[in-house]
């Protein structure tokens, strides 16, 4: 199994902090380096200087195709991958999409082969049909907020739909953010940590349940609870109330939170199943070079 680190747009780092960050990365054993995109190319080139610095492969995961055209997407890909000399994986979503997502993500696999010819495509997947869209027209599958017995599952349909094409099942990868939070302040580690698992398992009011990650969540056994945690929101609890309801041992199914010691340990068990698993950094009480020092020491693979 690949381990690599995931550094997002919440910790505060100028460019000569994610420089030193690659080159110390690389130095306590990590693989790769990934980060999500957002609504500009600023991550790319992110990419781009990690690689610089480090020689590290590097990543995005994942460019929702909601917010980006294709032929922008392979564009600045194209251009990344030169950058990184080889090295550079794009994954790409179907976002917000809700008209003929299957056909979309699989008609954005072929443009996107032909328009950055080269470049490894992860298909971000949660649901049956998108993991399977992923074994069989798909370098890999961009997994998120998974427990263990989830990516034993996705595998499965992975495995499926690259048997439906006669293809080699182990030649399609499978990748996740576990996501980390590290604080010797336990406390204010579980708020931040819980915190963002509701930005993602909570429906918006209105919206399908059966859909995205809301669904996701009631596929691992999240529903009864995330029906409650809804149901407050909704008559006007506030955020750090519902975060300190949800119960902790469905939190630890899909992450960890708490102090360094015990880090490496609980990110290795999260990351049974996969070839690629990220050490998906969330900020607590700091959010600069020295929280992700923090981190990155505490899982590091050596």
């Amino acid at each position: 199994m690949e381990i690599g680190l995931g550094i997002d747009s919440r910790f505060a780092l100028g460019p000569e902090a994610h420089q030193r960050i690659a080159r110390d990365a690389a130095r306590l054993g990590y693989k790769s380096l990934w980060t999500p995109i957002g609504s500009d190319r600023g991550p790319f080139d992110i990419c781009a200087v990690w690689h610089e610095a480090s020689g590290l492969a590097t990543g995005i995961a994942v460019v929702p195709l909601s917010g980006w055209s294709v032929d922008a997407v392979a564009s600045v890909a194209r251009e990344t991958f030169e950058r990184c000399r080889g090295q550079f994986t794009l994954g790409i979503g179907s976002g917000r999409t809700t008209s003929a997502v299957i056909r979309s993500m699989r008609e954005a696999a072929s443009s996107l082969r032909e328009g950055a010819p080269g470049v490894p495509l992860f298909l971000g997947a949660l649901g049956p049909q998108m993991l399977r869209l992923a074994g069989y027209r798909y370098d890999g599958a961009a997994l998120n907020w998974c427990s263990i017995e989830q990516v034993a599952w996705s595998r499965e349909q992975v495995v499926a739909g690259a048997r439906a094409v006669k293809r080699d099942p182990r030649e399609v990868r499978i990748h996740e953010y576990v996501r980390v939070c590290i604080d010797d302040d336990v406390a204010a580690a579980r708020a931040a940590f819980a915190k963002m698992v509701l930005t993602y398992a909570l429906a918006r009011p209105g919206a399908d349940k059966t859909k995205g990650y809301r669904a996701h969540f009631a596929r691992m056994g999240f529903g009864d609870v995330l029906d409650d945690l809804e149901r407050r929101r909704d008559r006007g609890a506030a955020e750090d109330e519902l975060a300190s309801r949800f119960p902790d041992e469905l939190l630890r199914r899909v992450g960890y939170w708490g102090a360094p010691a015990g880090a490496r340990e609980a990110f290795g068990t999260l990351a049974r199943g996969l070839d690629i698993a990220i050490v998906r950094l969330v900020p607590s009480r700091r959010n600069d070079e020295g929280a992700v020092r923090l981190a990155m020491e505490a899982c590091a693979p050596r």
